[in-house]
């Protein structure tokens, strides 16, 4: 490659040029016939001189030249050579210096117009001075020097042509994968591309892609290089500052690798991203991970985003752990109930799978189960019904969801409806846990064949809602334990605390409603979720025209 270099430069056309100019400047006399010019202008204006002589101008020496011009009364200043020369080296500097800087159109005017300006000196000085400036080296070198770079320009205009096509496609190409998410492939493709505004526009936008995929590393590495390249672009120097902050804080956290909290950045950075989800703030924690407040931007759409952090299993437990976390999203992403939190999407990054479901407005139900802020007791008759209707429907589907509770019964005061939410989502947890010893999910709701380790049916659910009613209704549940063995054994082997005890005005039709939803025995609970909902449902009646009646 060395070699190739080498003798590209050596045989190049301009330093041809340049070993043509330094010959003329040292050469005593210049070379032969490059003073052509000013033989053929002698002649055209003095025609009877040199018609006077026995041979054509053209055929004479220097020396006799010269002396033919100084018997037409022509003096030949002394200072001629070195205004040669001078004008050889000017030349040669119009050459190799601006005339690649210019179009061939614009080249060939400059060199036309420079000609003129020789020959009009030349002429000038000669008729009006009577001095004899000899300027037909300058002429030929400069007519020669452009035919030459004439040569240079066919070859350098295809480059640039090339260059520009390269570019061009470079920058296409470095779009579509960032458009597709690979910023990385992104940055490589434009890697070699000129430092311009479509570039770095390019360069920065992946910077921006990195930010919210939580590539902080990356990402300070692409605006330091754009900082690099251009000083004060954009608002690089306020993002490589807000970064260094994020990144020092996150670094801090004891429990950030623990809980791969998305940490949220101040303005100066973008706000993270998952999938094509942009988050927008944390909304609390549960037995999966971490669930987010986020935004669809292609429909601008409030969605809630559950995580499932990979850092808290086993490496190899996650091929099967994915596999099961999709298949239990999607088959949540089939139910289609006015009570049931619709799920729009699942992915999943790096660090993480998520599962992208409707916001559902309103307050989870354990905010209305302390005795002091209890809801009427027609309220929660009618919202356990819609809760029962929802399970019903999920159970046609063949849809257990393991953990129902007030946390998972989202409830809107505004419009009076309740939306069940985590469908799927505990046995993705639990599953998972089982082979560690740990119970996931909610003791306290969970029913006694759950806890066993038992096959889990639509039973469990209507178990699990009776305990809820339970809890809803007097502030308490059936079963209370100072520890999880202790409360496991008084669930497996104990009869529940009767719900009278602490709301003794129950109505003996809701104690007896209860009492039939958490038997211990599967078999003596509802037939299904569909007949537990008609009880509530009479249930609320009554309640509701005892409070019309009074």
């Amino acid at each position: 490659m060395a070699i190739q270099f080498l003798l590209s430069r050596l045989f190049s056309l301009r330093l041809l040029l340049v070993i043509l100019a330094v010959t003329l400047v040292l050469l005593p006399g210049g070379l032969p016939g490059f003073s052509l010019p000013d033989r053929l202008l002698f002649e055209l204006t003095h025609p009877a001189a040199a018609q006077a002589i026995a041979m054509p101008t053209t055929a004479m020496s220097d020396a006799a030249f010269a002396a033919l011009v100084q018997d037409q009364g022509f003096a030949i200043p002394a200072w001629s050579p070195l205004a040669g020369q001078v004008g050889v080296l000017l030349c040669l500097l119009f050459l190799v210096w601006l005339l690649p800087q210019l179009g061939t159109t614009m080249a060939t005017l400059a060199t036309f117009t420079l000609l003129t300006a020789l020959v009009v000196s030349q002429l000038v000085v000669m008729l009006y001075q009577s001095l004899w400036l000899p300027l037909g080296q300058v002429m030929t070198f400069l007519a020669a020097g452009f035919i030459t770079m004439l040569f240079w320009f066919q070859p350098r205009r295809m480059i640039r042509r090339l260059e520009t096509t390269v570019r061009e496609r470079s920058l296409q190409l470095g779009r579509m994968l960032l458009d597709q998410g690979d910023a990385d492939g992104a940055l490589a493709v434009v890697d070699g591309c000129p430092v311009d505004d479509d570039s770095l526009t390019l360069r920065y936008d992946a910077g921006i892609h990195q930010e919210r995929r939580r590539q902080y590393d990356q990402a300070r590495q692409t605006f330091q290089a754009i900082q690099h390249d251009r000083k004060r672009y954009r608002d690089v120097a306020e993002r490589l500052e807000a970064i260094a902050r994020l990144t020092g804080e996150a670094a801090g956290a004891t429990d950030f690798e623990a809980t791969r909290t998305l940490v949220m950045p101040e303005l100066a950075v973008s706000r993270p991203t998952l999938g094509r989800y942009e988050i927008q703030r944390e909304l609390g924690r549960g037995a999966m991970g971490v669930v987010y407040l986020g935004k669809d931007p292609k429909i601008a759409r409030t969605v809630a985003i559950k995580t499932l952090s990979y850092s808290q299993y086993d490496p190899g437990e996650l091929p099967e752990l994915k596999a099961r976390f999709f298949r239990e999203a999607e088959a949540a992403g089939r139910l289609n109930h006015p009570a049931i939190v619709t799920v729009f999407d699942v992915g999943e990054e790096a660090d993480l799978a998520f599962i992208a479901m409707d916001f559902a407005a309103g307050k989870p139900l354990s905010t209305y189960s302390r005795s002091d802020s209890l809801l009427p007791l027609p309220v929660v008759l009618t919202l356990m019904a819609q809760a029962a209707e929802a399970l019903d429907y999920a159970h046609s589907q063949k849809i257990v969801h393991r953990d129902i509770k007030p946390a998972n019964l989202i409830y809107d005061a505004a419009g009076g409806q309740l939306k069940v939410t985590d469908f799927g989502i505990a046995k993705i947890t639990d599953d998972a846990h089982t082979r560690t010893g740990s119970v996931m999910g909610s003791p306290l709701y969970m029913s006694p064949e759950q806890l066993k380790g038992q096959k889990v049916t639509g039973a469990s659910d209507i178990y699990s809602l009776g305990v809820t009613l339970y809890k809803l209704v007097s502030g308490e549940t059936p079963y209370a334990g100072d520890t999880l063995a202790n409360l496991t054994y008084q669930i497996l082997n104990k009869r529940p605390r009767s719900v009278k005890t602490f709301n003794p005005d129950l109505p003996p039709a809701v104690v007896r409603l209860i009492n039939k939803a958490i038997q211990s025995d599967p078999a003596k609970r509802f037939a299904s979720a569909g007949e537990m909902a008609q009880a509530l449902n009479r249930a609320a009646s009554r309640e509701t025209s005892k409070g019309v009646a009074g």
